[in-house]
């Protein structure tokens, strides 16, 4: 695949987990990496005051009004906490077969930085997978496996199953 994956922090504070994340995606998905940076004010429309929280689905709009050359994937990584319509909280969020997805760190922090890092590294595979077409799956430790909590993103692995990596190797990219 031509082309580079785009991962865009949003203020994120966390300098050596982004350099990890960087070397994980390229390493997972063998396709070129790019970092950008923006300020969380651009997310502030997906700001709600009222759960103290940003929604998802309106970041994922406003990166829709983000392009880069030879852009092939584009995530974002923030630590603010994030939800979607009908959830307290969720990890991240993409569309299935799109271009663009979201991961926060907000509720994946621990004192241990070498765990921190693999839970963003999980969480950002997850979202990509997404937007590579993978839906989730059953495999308890493919990171494609639903998490529910930080207890279950614990318990699975960063990498895809043997089924899932299959179906991303033939999915047109």
């Amino acid at each position: 695949m031509k082309g580079f994956i785009y991962v865009i922090s949003f203020d994120f504070p966390y300098r050596r987990a982004l350099l990890y994340l960087l070397r994980n995606i390229k390493e997972i998905f063998g396709i070129d990496v790019r970092l950008s940076e923006s300020s969380l004010r651009t997310l502030m429309p997906a700001y709600n005051r009222d759960r103290e929280q940003f929604h998802a689905g309106t970041i994922l709009g406003i990166l829709n009004t983000f392009t880069f050359p030879h852009m092939k994937k584009l995530i974002a990584v923030l630590d603010k906490d994030i939800y979607e319509d009908g959830m307290n909280f969720i990890f991240g969020e993409a569309v299935v077969g799109g271009t663009r997805a979201v991961v926060s760190s907000y509720r994946l922090r621990t004192d241990d930085e070498d765990l921190f890092n693999e839970r963003l590294c999980k969480e950002v595979n997850h979202e990509l997978g997404h937007t590579f077409g993978l839906k989730h799956c059953h495999n308890k430790g493919c990171v494609m496996n639903f998490s529910n909590s930080v207890m279950e993103v614990d318990l699975k692995s960063r990498f895809f199953c043997r089924e899932c990596s299959n179906k991303l190797r033939l999915s047109d990219w």
